[in-house]
């Protein structure tokens, strides 16, 4: 008798990357927005809309790669990202100046 099921698919390996905030590094994955992985880390991050809307959660992006699964309606000064959409795409270092 022989067998008929089909072939496992490889698993999707989660991608991991490392975010530096001064002397602080925590550890996020692609599966979720900066925002809540830095809550999540007990980083304080200003915000309101958690849309993409109004652009309090503007971070300065020091180097590193992000993207947008949708475009954000609020403008994204040069530099910066929106910790609310922005997707962590390689290791990244942040600042938050005031």
């Amino acid at each position: 008798m022989t067998s008929t099921s089909k072939p496992k698919a490889p698993e999707k390996k989660e991608q991991v990357h490392r975010v530096l905030l001064g002397k602080k590094q925590i550890l996020v994955t692609e599966d979720e927005p900066l925002l809540v992985q830095l809550e999540r880390a007990g980083i304080h991050v200003e915000y309101q809309c958690r849309e993409g809307y109004c652009s309090s959660c503007s971070i300065k992006l020091l180097w590193g790669n992000v993207i947008y699964p949708f475009e954000p309606l609020a403008w994204v000064q040069s530099g910066y990202l929106l910790a609310c959409c922005a997707i962590v795409k390689s290791d990244i270092e942040i600042a938050f100046f005031d």
